[in-house]
């Protein structure tokens, strides 16, 4: 802040208190001082005791006080002079306001400022070192030295020059580093001695002085270069314009497309001049040119001159181009397709290379010979081995041939060497490659395609002499691309025995992930294919592929396969489960994750549906085989459970009591048997005397009805007509056999009446059928008429008897009379066996039956029913 501004800020803290005013009679000193750091400032505040009577105040010292800025400095650091004068003592600080105030309180409350002043902190010059000065072009002198520990307060910086007799125009500066001199203010060849004063308010300081000759100083401008022009092959002539005189120069060239710079020696640019011829450049070929200057004997050297370009004449191409070649099928006539390239020969040409000539020959015959512009041709070349001849001419003339050996034609596959050992390698970004060196070799070829797993492709190639065992490849050569790279020795037959390895310049992670999908699914199985990542988007050589697969019920699995990898079957999973599965590729330097994939697993396995199926038909036929086994051999018992037989009725033999019928135990024609119905008794009814009953005839009855009611139709199944308690058989009882039995009733016959000594059987039959009314009311006979008595007898019952005889089950109707018991009548009854379930049980009859005539044939059987009828049951 500036004087006047502080002066400003008092008047408006002017108070007047009854007329006094105290600031016109009160002064702070000393006014603005300076101070060093680190130091002690004492400043004294002074009153005015005449000012003071004059105003009418009364003040003394004791009464004021110090501040710095708005902090009050403590009383211990007051110190009264007299009743007028109050010092203060401090160390200021650069944090502290540099205004530094005299105030007192009036009344004891109100804060009143007499005076204040400012105080700058700073260093004392320390002494300047290092002093040194350059001349430039001899127009003007710059010095410069160090200033050291920096003041803080400003401080004037003076460089001083004298010599013996004079003393030249000082630099006077406030730059603490360096002082520029323009000439005349200097003098050339002669010593002059140089150093720096340092003056602030502090102190000052005077730097070592220093002793030269300007001369030996002096920095000249560069050369001006003014033409560079050919005049001979591989020649440029440089002109130029010196600064100065006494000058030694340095001359440096370059090719336009170099970074490397080539300098003429020194000793050929010792004296002063004014132009250069420079020798042993390249034909036609463009340089940048740059030249400087210093003194001859002391001095600096000059800045590097402005570039100037020009290109050399033209000459003819030093050597012919690189050559190479890639060989196609060969045809149905046996000649080939071989497509031709070569490098540009770039500093080589000598001069604009307006043409390639090209000859095939085989042996010393020339087979073709043409000119082309490009830098590539295709060729027609027959089975053998034949040669390439290639050479670029510009307007100076042709380069030497380049030569190159197309082999001949061969189905024989060649082996390459073993001790070749070809590698890639890549370093500070460049790719290389390097291989154990094979001392027949004529050179090499070195051919690489990006992004390719064969050499099917548009190839970028290089050659390389045969004492070459390392290089790098010379091309744009790119990070995360795959270089497939192959090393072909040149042997003198042209034959290949080529070296492949693939390689990238840097790896990083994939740009995508596999893509998978289920090729087939199992109960327990799953197989997954994906197809390999696009070899543009690996960004480095794929290692292994990660499988994580799970559900949602159990921890993750995972599983590693190799790089080559495409298909894998995931084994062991739950049937019926939703699975999820996710296929990672990885490289050295990353991984890349494909998008998940949901499955779900089979309830069964294929064949399994078909398995269970025919399991199940199987057992199902060999079950029925079983049965019908059984059946076949158990079919008479499976028959008697589930269906007993049931004899026919209409089928059945009545016996038959006849004197010529012989006795069941003496004949063996027609024996009581049990098997199928044999023969059929007729029963005939011949005329005889009527004849009542006997008592040995009602005997014999009640005999029958006793032994069949008491037990000889127990267990049969049903009553039979004969187990009834009725007492008699007579119609005039009107009692039917039915009416006391079921429906249904099982047969049973008594044979009665013994005849010939025979006893009365029994026989019983398991039949269901209705009875026959013969079978059933055997007793009971129709009245005879004379006029009957003389016919021939009736045959009731006859041999192989069915259903239309009268067996068939009608409704007879009801009987208009009651049916008459004969008046006389034998009874005889001879029921032959049936073939299942007969029982034959025989009776004694107590009255003999010898007196009966052996002629007179008996029957008792029902009269004036109809044949085969049946009565109501």
């Amino acid at each position: 802040m500036k004087p006047h501004s502080v002066l400003c800020v008092l008047w408006t803290l002017i108070v007047t208190a009854d007329g006094c005013s105290m600031t016109s009679c009160t002064h702070v000193t000393p006014q603005s001082p300076v101070v060093e750091l680190g130091t002690d400032l004492t400043a004294f505040c002074i009153l005015n005791e005449t000012c003071l009577e004059k105003q009418s105040c009364v003040v003394t010292s004791r009464e004021l006080f110090w501040k710095v800025g708005t902090m009050v400095i403590p009383e211990s650091q007051y110190t009264q002079v007299n009743d007028s004068v109050s010092s203060v003592t401090f160390q200021p600080t650069l944090t502290m306001h540099n205004i530094l105030f005299c105030s007192m309180k009036m009344f004891g409350q109100t804060e009143i400022t007499l005076h204040g002043i400012f105080f700058t902190l700073g260093y004392p010059p320390e002494k300047p070192k290092n002093l040194s000065c350059i001349c430039y072009s001899g127009k003007t002198l710059t010095c410069s030295w160090e200033s050291g520990r920096p003041t803080i307060i400003p401080t004037t910086y003076t460089l001083k020059q004298y010599w013996t007799l004079d003393t030249r125009t000082a630099c006077v500066t406030e730059d603490k580093s360096s002082c520029t001199l323009h000439y005349p203010d200097f003098i050339l060849h002669i010593d002059t001695t140089f150093l720096v004063e340092a003056v602030n308010d502090l102190g000052s300081a005077e730097s070592s002085a220093i002793v030269f000759d300007i001369i030996d100083v002096v920095k000249p401008d560069p050369p001006e270069i003014l033409t560079v022009t050919p005049v001979l092959q591989k020649t440029l002539k440089i002109d130029w314009k010196n600064p100065m005189d006494y000058l030694r120069y340095k001359l440096r060239y370059r090719p336009i497309d170099s970074p490397e710079w080539s300098e003429v020696p020194p000793e050929d640019l010792e004296n002063t001049r004014s132009s250069f011829i420079l020798q042993g450049l390249e034909s036609y070929t463009t340089y940048n040119i740059s030249m400087r200057c210093k003194p001859k004997k002391a001095g600096f050297w000059s800045e590097w001159s402005q570039e100037y370009t020009s290109t050399t004449s033209e000459s003819a191409p030093s050597r012919g181009p690189e050559l190479w070649r890639k060989i196609g099928k060969t045809d149905s006539e046996g000649k080939r397709t071989v497509k031709l390239m070569w490098k540009d020969l770039k500093s080589h040409a000598n001069g604009k290379i307006l043409g390639y000539n090209v000859t095939v020959r085989r042996g010393p015959e020339v087979i073709n010979s043409f000119t082309v512009e490009s830098r590539t041709c295709t060729i027609t070349v027959p089975r053998e081995s034949c040669e390439v001849l290639l050479t670029a001419y510009n307007s100076q003339g042709s380069s030497p041939p380049s030569s190159l050996i197309i082999p001949a034609c061969t189905d024989q596959k060649v082996i390459q060497p073993a001790d070749l050992n070809f590698k890639a390698f890549s370093q500070d970004g460049l790719l290389g490659v390097e291989w154990t060196p094979l001392g027949k070799a004529l050179g090499y070829v070195i051919e690489w395609c990006n992004n390719s797993e064969s050499m099917d492709c548009d190839v970028e190639w290089q050659r390389e002499q045969s004492n070459v065992v390392r290089t790098f490849l010379r091309g744009d050569i790119k990070p995360f691309v795959y270089y497939l790279i192959r090393l072909n020795p040149l042997y003198r037959d042209g034959q290949e025995r080529s070296s492949t390895v693939g390689t990238y310049l840097r790896q990083g992670a994939p740009e995508e992930g596999p893509i998978i999908q289920t090729k087939s699914t199992g109960k327990t199985w799953v197989t997954l294919t994906w197809k390999p990542i696009p070899l543009k988007k690996q960004n480095g050589v794929i290692t292994n592929y990660t499988i994580k697969y799970g559900d949602n019920n159990s921890p993750s699995k995972v599983v590693t396969v190799g790089a080559n990898v495409t298909e894998y079957m995931l084994k062991s999973l739950a049937a019926r489960t939703a699975y999820s599965v996710i296929v990672t590729a990885n490289t050295e330097k990353g991984s890349k994750a494909g998008l998940p994939l949901s499955f779900t697993t089979l309830q069964f396995d294929s064949g399994e549906v078909e398995a269970i199926v025919v399991s199940s038909c199987l057992g199902f036929l060999v079950s029925v085989l079983i049965l019908c086994f059984l059946f076949c051999n158990k079919r008479e018992q499976i028959k008697k459970h589930l269906w007993p037989s049931v004899p026919d009725p209409s089928k059945s033999n009545i016996a038959q009591w006849s004197p010529q019928t012989p006795s069941r135990h003496e004949s063996k024609q027609h024996p009581f048997q049990d098997g199928p119905i044999t023969d059929v008794s007729v029963v005939q009814i011949t005329a005889g005397k009527e004849k009542s009953y006997s008592d040995q005839d009602l005997l014999s009855e009640d005999v029958i009805k006793k032994n069949t009611s008491e037990g000889l139709s127990s267990g049969i199944g049903g009553s039979s007509c004969l187990s009834s308690p009725q007492t008699s058989v007579s119609g005039s009882d009107g009692i039917s056999c039915a009416q006391n039995t079921s429906s249904t009733v099982q047969y049973s016959t008594v044979i009665m009446g013994g005849y010939q000594g025979q006893t009365p059987m029994f026989s019983r039959s398991e039949s269901t059928q209705p009875l026959l009314i013969s079978e059933e009311r055997p007793d009971e006979q129709q009245p005879q008429t004379p006029e009957e008595e003389t016919q021939p007898p009736s045959q009731y019952f006859k041999q192989n008897f069915t259903q239309e005889d009268g067996g068939k089950n009608q409704e007879p109707p009801p009987p208009s009379a009651p049916i008459q018991e004969p008046a006389a009548a034998t009874q005889v009854l001879h029921l032959a066996g049936f073939s299942h379930g007969h029982d034959n049980l025989n009776f004694t009859d107590s009255q003999s039956q010898e007196d009966a005539p052996s002629d007179e044939q008996k029957t008792y059987l029902p009269q004036g029913v109809r044949q085969g009828g049946y009565l109501p049951q």
